[in-house]
């Protein structure tokens, strides 16, 4: 058997939301290199015609090299000084350094491998704000790495929710990894009972900006907000201010900026 292995070029803008339609598609995998996406079909499965207009490259790749290709593109990243994100294959055999944070995630179809800059500007907010005691609502969760990282870092309880499909079994499999437990809610945030002390979201701003209402709501302290373009920020941090927040602080990596807002 042998793969379809598409090299893409995808809109900032809409990067998430089309990788979710090619992992709905029946994408096995991918990964972010050099501001390209390079995504893996079985080779029974084409590529969608709608991505064609955004199509690099097209090759097969021989199943006998399908794991060392797929795993020689993660490795441990340094989130910050005291925080890591592994792959789980690498468990066991990472050394982990005195008194870090050090998450295992799996990479499959929930964005959050710890690669991306929106992922890492919103963990370093949570490593400086989120403290033992904080309930924390996680909004677009993918993964659950930032869920995981909550409870890493003492938040308790903390609810995780997202509207892609079939990832209860991928985020159940990094909850096991992590050894922590939170609470999945599939749906968005309407599908959440109560409010919490921190919201966090991580998505991009065509999702995001519809939600801050309803995540003004949700927050009795302070919320973590990731995932727009710099182009994209003064627009933002408007809209910000017009649904109620108080815009503490904005960090920034590559095209990327991410916001630590109290109510």
């Amino acid at each position: 058997m042998e793969y379809r292995v598409y090299k893409l070029k995808l809109p900032k803008e809409e990067e998430e939301l089309l990788l979710a339609q090619l992992f709905e598609a029946g994408a096995l995998g991918a990964q972010e290199e050099e501001g390209f996406l390079t995504v893996y079909f079985p080779q029974e499965k084409e590529l969608p015609k709608q991505f064609s207009p955004y199509l690099l490259k097209e090759e097969l790749l021989p199943e006998q090299d399908w794991n060392s290709e797929w795993k020689k593109h993660y490795s441990p990243v340094r989130v910050a000084p005291n925080l890591f994100v592994v792959p789980s294959w690498l468990k066991g055999e990472f050394k982990e350094p005195e008194n870090a944070v050090v998450i295992y995630i799996y990479p499959g179809r929930g964005f959050g491998t710890g690669t991306h800059e929106t992922t890492k500007l919103t963990m370093r907010l949570m490593l400086e704000t989120v403290k033992e005691g904080h309930s924390l609502l996680d909004v677009g969760c993918g993964s659950g790495i930032l869920s995981i990282l909550a409870k890493k870092l003492g938040a308790d309880p903390v609810v995780a929710c997202d509207v892609q499909p079939n990832l209860r079994e991928e985020i159940e499999r990094n909850q096991l990894l992590n050894g922590v437990s939170f609470k999945f809610v599939e749906g968005s945030v309407d599908a959440v009972e109560g409010d919490f002390s921190v919201v966090v979201s991580n998505i991009e701003k065509h999702h995001l900006e519809p939600l801050l209402p309803q995540i003004y709501e949700k927050t009795r302290e302070f919320a973590v907000l990731s995932g727009i373009l710099k182009s994209q920020s003064g627009e933002f941090k408007e809209r910000l201010k017009e649904v109620g927040f108080k815009l503490e602080r904005e960090t920034g990596e590559g095209e990327w900026t991410a916001y630590l807002v109290r109510k």
